[in-house]
């Protein structure tokens, strides 16, 4: 059983690389199998097809992304030190970060048609935490609306400084 397992993570790792570089359009099932070095039938077999892959890649990796930033909090952790430490996270998986947003924006698929997100909450990674802190800091007397603005805000400009502090360009200056 850990063969298909191994199999699988394999053909996940190579599809994350391949759909971030190249795109879906650009990405076949054929390149993702050899470059994974596996059967093009296992591809299939795990999968069903390309689309299936896509969503799946897509899922795994927010909720790996989630699993690794709930394991970043602390209890005694404030919200400009967890903000600090998602920032650091992010500046160190920043080849995953990028290749998140690609799949994001990539307009050649339609999301609408692929279920139900397998993660433990919806919205932003580690949303729950950041919105527990946010409260913690300004309190329960701001409307959730607001709070929910903070997070959204905060994951934005985590997230984009992440990626602007990863660039080449800016690594140069």
């Amino acid at each position: 059983m850990a063969k298909v397992n191994d199999t699988k993570c394999k053909i996940l790792d190579v599809a994350l690389k391949l759909f971030g570089c190249k795109g879906y359009d650009g990405t076949s099932v054929r390149d993702i199998a050899k470059e994974a070095d596996v059967n093009l039938a296992s591809v299939n077999y795990h999968f069903s097809n390309k689309q299936n892959l896509y969503f799946e890649v897509f899922n795994n990796n927010c909720i790996e992304v989630e699993k690794e930033l709930k394991k970043l909090y602390k209890e005694e952790m404030n919200l400009e030190d967890f903000s600090i430490e998602m920032f650091t996270y992010f500046l160190e998986k920043n080849h995953t970060l990028l290749n998140t947003f690609r799949l994001i924006l990539n307009e050649s698929i339609d999301f609408s048609s692929a279920g139900s997100v397998e993660a433990e909450s919806l919205g932003p990674p580690a949303g729950d935490i950041l919105l527990k802190l946010v409260t913690d800091e300004v309190g329960e007397d701001v409307p959730l609306d607001g709070r929910f603005w903070v997070v959204s805000t905060l994951i934005s400009n985590i997230t984009h400084m992440a990626i602007i502090m990863s660039s080449s360009v800016i690594k140069e200056r």
